[in-house]
């Protein structure tokens, strides 16, 4: 058997919070929104956003979140809940 073949699929999904600059709003969320598997699922219109994004790759989650967190607007980015299952 080769490798590629013994690969489980996998399936990821990581929540996030994330405070921003009020000001920077329509910014973050057209960031979060171009994310790949990116979905917004509060926003308090005070600087708080809390939303997902799944994959089939924990890597690329990270990569994602690490784009994030440089976007202009964002102060902080703090994960709160993973989850992993095999298909």
């Amino acid at each position: 058997m080769n490798q590629a073949s013994a690969k489980t699929a996998e399936y990821h999904v990581a929540s996030f919070i994330m405070q921003i600059d009020v000001s920077q709003d329509a910014v973050v969320r057209q960031s979060i929104e171009a994310t790949p598997g990116a979905e917004i699922h509060a926003d308090n219109g005070k600087g708080k956003i809390v939303f997902t994004i799944e994959s089939d790759n924990q890597k690329h989650i990270g990569n994602y979140a690490d784009e994030l967190k440089y976007q202009p607007g964002v102060l902080t980015l703090a994960p709160v809940y993973h989850q992993y299952l095999e298909e």
